[in-house]
């Protein structure tokens, strides 16, 4: 089991676990594709799997500033942070099979992300959490990581064709978006 770059062979294997992991058809195959290109910024990776050979056991979807301009949703608020949008990186997802779970793969999958964005200059990394999430576990595990709350967006997620692992088609769920600024942490 090893954490390393997300390459474009892995997109089925990505597919295929995320389909298991968040609901089916949560990612397209073209939707991947096009967030393995947004994931990489002057030859820098900033997103990674974990993977067992060619099995994938987890992902952080993560996107370098100046190359997204929104997440899944479509609610974003800018004028709230300290940053410019451009000087902004973006962690668009982190999911791990059950049975990697609990053993620190998400942290690590998350700092080989800030590595790559600190190495690009970003000065801030916005999220949104899923406030419905088991035990308030996605909001429990950013805040811990240092991620401070902007702002609630009801409904987030309503828009995309999907079916919710909580609720179904469509989903209702509600985001919490989140930042951490880099500049305030250490080294």
């Amino acid at each position: 089991m090893q954490i390393r770059e997300l390459e474009l062979k892995d997109i089925p294997a990505v597919k295929v676990f995320t389909d298991e992991a968040i609901g089916k058809n949560y990612f397209s195959v073209a939707e991947l594709e096009e967030n393995f290109k947004k994931s990489s910024s002057n030859g820098v990776m900033c997103s990674f799997v974990l993977a067992d050979g060619e099995k994938i056991f987890g992902l952080r979807l993560a996107y370098p500033p100046g190359l997204w301009t929104k997440g899944k949703g479509k609610k974003l608020r800018s004028d709230l942070w300290q940053v410019p949008q451009n000087k902004a990186a973006y962690f668009q997802s982190l999911f791990l099979a059950d049975s990697v779970q609990g053993q620190g793969w998400g942290p690590k999958l998350s700092a080989a992300a800030i590595a790559a964005f600190k190495k690009l200059g970003a000065g801030a990394i916005v999220t949104h959490a899923w406030k419905e999430s088991p035990n308030n576990s996605s909001i429990r595990y950013l805040t811990k990581q240092g991620f401070q709350s902007i702002a609630t967006h009801p409904e987030y997620w309503i828009d995309v064709d999907y079916e919710c692992v909580r609720d179904g088609k469509p989903c209702r769920c509600t985001a919490e978006e989140m930042i951490l600024y880099l500049s305030e942490r250490n080294p």
